[in-house]
């Protein structure tokens, strides 16, 4: 029985010995390990963690939008490909670099297709306009109305003012002021009517010698 412990104890001892062996050239050949994908994959240089090589196939990056990739927050040197610019851009740790364009200074325009535009420059900064669908001015005067199934006909008249004239003389009787448009200098200007034949310019508005006033009539 002494004999049959002692042998089974060494046989104990013996496999604790090739197992620390097996496990000490595994976690070695971990350590150091290379990986290399595509063809003659029995030589990869020594330096190489991670080689491809291939003369008919390529590596494919990352596809994202524009959008996609601003809202990725990767580790410095992440790469991905922007399906909105084509371009390759690479991550330098706080901003996505556009590495298609070697000038400094130099921007992309995206066409949001909602109103808005977004500018993106080479250091991977960008910017957003609004909408500027919904950037709407004030309301002009209303043109005058024509009238339906007839033709429409205009009398005009050019008068050269004199420096505080406000009062002038429309080429035809008036009918509708609606129908009435007054330039000063080529600028369509505000007016009242006086009578059937004169019109006042508002009161904050000023002529001075010469200035060109075309009173245009629509009947």
């Amino acid at each position: 029985m002494n004999y049959l412990a002692r042998s089974t104890q060494r046989a104990m001892i013996i496999n604790k010995f090739y197992l620390i062996i097996f496990f000490t050239i595994l976690l070695t050949q971990t350590s150091i390990a290379q990986l290399k994908i595509g063809d003659d994959v029995s030589s990869i240089h020594d330096a190489s963690l991670f080689e491809l090589e291939s003369t008919s196939k390529a590596l494919v990056l990352t596809r994202v939008t524009n959008s996609q990739m601003l809202n990725i927050v990767p580790l410095k040197g992440a790469l991905v490909y922007n399906t909105d610019t084509n371009c390759v851009y690479a991550f330098n740790g706080s901003n996505w670099q556009n590495l298609c364009n070697d000038n400094a200074g130099s921007f992309s325009i995206i066409d949001n297709e909602d109103g808005s535009f977004t500018i993106t420059s080479s250091d991977g900064t960008s910017f957003t306009s609004p909408n500027f669908s919904d950037l709407k001015g004030d309301t002009g005067p209303q043109g005058p109305a024509g009238i339906d199934g007839t033709e429409i006909q205009q009398e005009q008249t050019v008068l050269l003012a004199s420096t505080g004239q406000t009062q002038f003389t429309t080429p035809i009787s008036i009918i509708d002021s609606k129908k009435i448009e007054v330039y000063r200098n080529g600028i369509r200007i505000a007016f009242t009517t006086i009578d059937n034949n004169t019109i006042e310019l508002e009161s904050e508005i000023s002529c001075y010698q010469n200035d060109s006033i075309r009173i245009v009539q629509i009947f």
